[in-house]
């Protein structure tokens, strides 16, 4: 089976385009491939936008099929899987040490699997431990059935978050937006024969069941395909990772992936245990759709991560392509998306357009956002994991701190907007000057040298075996 993108490697000027603006715009685009950075993060992107279009079509036929309660309550259930699973799921350490394990990739990716999976599952049981705590929205939970599914959708969406991980680390970023387009078209399809089948909860079910079902053929693939191939093409080219030196840097980076992973996740499951379920249906609503805007810059930080782990010595140059792409796309998609805020929200239903302002909000927010997940792209190529958990940290408990203060307002949801947008400018002050002066074209033979004993890989021999 081969890889729908292509894995030849940047190493010269673009081929001359023929010549017609037609030949010009495919020479340029076939020098945008060429990129290996920019490869990457397309790929990610494309798979962004093909999940959020298949997003919102899901939530679309949702909002149509459910009522607004049941929206509420089974969105505030796949957020808690969503939470939980991912407590563990260390896709940077994979995307950060695949590119340099050689021909010990797969006992690394087992291993993750194994570690996430086993500790996701036993933090879901201490979540239906404690529902009591978590208000009315998780009541369902109490029941033998819906927290079996619960666990279930744990221990698969563990997994299936990690494969893109494992695939971005790979450079094969072209599977994901396959693989996780094939996902969103089935749970589209499901949503509609659970809406009988099984009413209350057949919005979980459908995300559930077909993450369960990818799994086999996906790690097939991975198993048999690309990391032998992934094997043969890198072994000798840089020393695999040590476990300390994979501990080491999962002492910063799995602490700022955990407050990472709580900004996106834990904030939801924190507003549903204070809301009505139909007004957390409101707000899903707004939340997934500023999601969608703040994957152009993670997935660009994604791609730096990995081109830097392969050549840390054009880690300059990389920066700064990375965040003028990211600004060129980002800027105008804000745009858009503030200005339509309320028509976009409309067509889920009228009710929904109470979730525009906050919808605003998180679209101005994902400018300042951008400008941080390209920093911390940087420090995690330089292994400075714990400023990248500082950063995480200052994010995350701010936003929760701000929002804490205002549980019982009328005007919850739109404070929640206006913490994510105040603490993300505030943040994005502070690192922008340290993220020029990474960029500075003289600062690239500095930029690439790390903080602690892995300075010995993150950059490696000049030798290109990619």
């Amino acid at each position: 089976m081969a890889d729908p993108v292509s894995t030849v490697t940047h190493t010269a000027s673009p081929p001359v385009a023929p010549s017609g603006r037609g030949g010009r715009l495919a020479g340029r685009l076939r020098g945008e491939l060429s990129n290996p950075l920019f490869r990457n993060a397309y790929a990610l992107m494309a798979n962004g936008g093909l999940t959020g279009v298949l997003g919102l079509g899901y939530w679309l036929v949702a909002a149509r099929l459910y009522p607004p309660d049941v929206v509420g309550r089974n969105s505030a259930v796949l957020q808690a899987i969503l939470f939980v699973s991912g407590l563990t799921a260390i896709n940077y350490m994979l995307i950060r040490f695949v590119p340099q394990s050689g021909r010990r990739t797969a006992r690394l990716v087992v291993g993750s699997y194994a570690v996430g999976a086993t500790s996701a599952a036993l933090i879901g049981l201490g979540f239906l431990l404690t529902l009591d705590v978590w208000g009315p929205s998780f009541s369902g939970l109490a029941h033998v059935g819906p927290a079996v599914w619960f666990i279930v959708g744990v221990l698969a969406w563990n997994i299936f978050a990690q494969q893109d991980g494992v695939f971005t680390g790979l450079r094969r970023a072209g599977w994901v937006p396959v693989e996780n387009a094939v996902f969103g078209a089935i749970k589209v399809a499901l949503l509609i024969p659970f809406a009988t089948m099984a009413p209350a909860d057949g919005i979980v079910l459908s995300t559930v069941v077909p993450a369960v079902i990818a799994l086999l053929p996906v790690n097939w693939l991975i198993f048999r395909r690309l990391i032998p191939a992934h094997a043969a093409a890198t072994d000798g080219r840089q020393r695999p990772p040590t476990l300390g030196q994979i501990g080491r840097y999962m002492g910063g980076d799995y602490v700022g992936s955990l407050f990472s992973h709580a900004s996106i996740n834990l904030i939801p499951v924190v507003v549903a245990a204070h809301v009505a379920p139909s007004i957390n249906a409101y707000f899903m609503m707004a939340w997934v759709l500023g999601a969608m805007l703040d994957l152009l810059a993670t997935n660009m930080a994604m791609s730096l991560t990995v081109e830097g782990a392969f050549n840390g010595g054009r880690l300059a140059d990389t920066t700064r392509a990375a965040l003028r792409r990211v600004l060129m796309l980002l800027v105008p998609a804000t745009a858009i998306v503030i200005v339509a805020a309320p028509i976009g929200l409309r067509v889920f239903g009228e009710s929904y357009v109470q979730g525009a302002d906050l919808l605003r909000l998180l679209a101005a927010a994902a400018l300042p956002k951008a400008i941080i997940e390209i920093y911390m792209g940087v420090l995690r190529v330089q292994s400075r994991t714990r400023p990248v958990a500082a950063l995480q940290a200052v994010r995350c408990l701010g936003v929760l701190g701000v929002i804490s203060m205002f549980t019982t307002s009328g005007s919850y949801v739109t404070i929640v907007g206006v913490a994510v947008l105040a603490v993300h400018v505030a943040v994005a002050a502070a690192v922008y000057p340290k993220l020029r002066a990474v960029a500075r074209p003289t600062a690239a033979p500095h930029a690439a040298a790390p903080h602690d004993p892995q300075a010995s890989f993150a950059s490696g021999p000049k030798r290109d075996t990619r």
